[in-house]
């Protein structure tokens, strides 16, 4: 039983599950909605691929840019993923240390933002979800634009703090061989809990990061670089993913 002082990162990612619950039924009840928003990650994973393709191209990093960009950016449904923690949460409360869970709940935070700023981003982009896809391509300069039409650059500094502490909280727990080994044996349980989503993505997870062998270069550099790019737009530019831009 966890003690009140450590309830209270669970009541936190409690409180976060139900608010992404109805994130994603409201994004669910307006296909023409859904429809723009995963034409908007596509665009941002793409930008995203090509911002940081050196790091990729490292194999000391190459995993790690995967999961940063497949496991918490890809246009596609995590409500599988969604389910098994809200399934899980029980027994994530009773058996998980408090920074355990104060750590999913900063990942659940990073997802809701994430969510919230992209559907600001969708209504900036197309005040017209329905009308015909192809005439409404994203380019720079628009989603420069819309970034500027949102005026959120501080959640949007909030994002990329929540992301670097992530990665450092993650970076830090790789190293403990008990969390490992649990990972490990909750392999076949979880599957059998029908838990697989989540398992596989703490796996994922997991892998990169052991597989750094230290994030720290890692880290430094995606949070200047889109640090970087933020400011060049709230100053207006036009083009803020200039090429050869590549060094933190």
């Amino acid at each position: 039983m966890i003690s009140a002082s450590d309830s209270r990162p669970a009541e936190r990612l409690r409180h976060l599950l139900e608010k992404n619950h109805a994130l994603a039924e409201a994004e669910e009840a307006h296909p023409a909605f859904r429809a723009r928003l995963r034409q908007l990650q596509r665009w941002q994973c793409a930008r995203l691929t090509r911002s940081h393709a050196d790091l990729a191209a490292q194999p000391r990093y190459a995993p790690g840019v995967r999961f940063f960009i497949d496991d918490l950016y890809a246009p596609r449904d995590f409500s599988a993923r969604d389910t098994d923690v809200e399934q899980a949460l029980p027994y994530m409360i009773r058996l998980l240390p408090a920074k355990v869970l104060d750590t999913a709940a900063d990942a659940m935070a990073l997802q809701v933002l994430t969510r919230e700023l992209d559907a600001a981003m969708v209504t900036a982009l197309f005040p017209d979800p329905g009308a015909d896809a192809g005439s409404e391509d994203i380019d720079v300069a628009r989603y420069a634009k819309a970034y500027r039409i949102c005026n959120a650059f501080d959640d949007r500094r909030r994002q990329i703090a929540l992301l670097e502490t992530l990665a450092e909280r993650l970076d830090r727990y790789v190293h403990s061989s008990m969390l490992y080994a649990t990972l490990r044996m909750a392999h076949g349980p979880a599957k059998l809990m029908g838990l697989g989503d989540l398992q596989s993505f703490l796996e994922r997870g997991f892998s990169a990061f052991r597989h750094m062998r230290g994030s720290e270069h890692f880290v430094r550099t995606i949070v200047a670089r889109e640090t970087r790019y933020l400011e060049a737009m709230e100053a207006g530019s036009t083009d803020p993913f200039q090429n050869g831009e590549l060094s933190p």
